[in-house]
């Protein structure tokens, strides 16, 4: 009987050890130029995988990104600039554009956005495509992934 008491004690704290959690962090970089532009996507995402009570799998996804585009000539080539669109489509995860108007004379070369979500997240053997529209001109290019970096930790049951 104490053998069995044993066996149950032991499975016990065996199974208070094996995690029931798993978190993801991705780091990606990805980079690519056009003629007259050219981009970076700098993209952070984490994923949780877990069980709940019942030993369902349960999957979290969240991610973040910053977009640059940057001019590759010099500013003042810009100076008359009315307007500037921009698409970039991440993979099958989702896209973020802009599109801004000019009053005064541009003083920039380079164009940032952000933002970030939730759910499915980018994965390191998609690419990045980038359309430009300045003043009816268009131009099109892909950014490939230049840097990646992965984390996994596992955590233990959180009873």
């Amino acid at each position: 009987m104490k053998n069995i008491l044993l066996i149950f004690l032991l499975v016990g704290l065996l199974s208070a050890c094996i995690p029931n959690k798993e978190v993801i962090n991705h780091s990606f970089l990805y980079k690519g130029e056009g003629k007259e532009w050219k981009a970076e996507l700098e993209y952070e995402a984490k994923e949780v995988w877990e069980k709940d009570k019942e030993g369902v799998n349960i999957y979290s996804g969240k991610d973040n990104y910053i977009f640059t585009l940057t001019y590759k000539g010099e500013v003042k080539e810009l100076a008359s600039l009315n307007k500037l669109s921009y698409t970039f489509k991440r993979g099958t995860t989702g896209e973020g554009s802009s599109t801004q108007t000019f009053d005064e004379p541009v003083t920039q070369k380079i164009f940032t956005s952000k933002g970030g979500g939730t759910g499915a997240i980018m994965r390191e053997d998609e690419s990045v495509h980038v359309e430009v529209e300045w003043d009816g001109k268009k131009e099109a290019f892909e950014l490939a992934e230049k840097d990646l970096k992965t984390n996994h930790s596992k955590v233990g049951t959180d009873k």
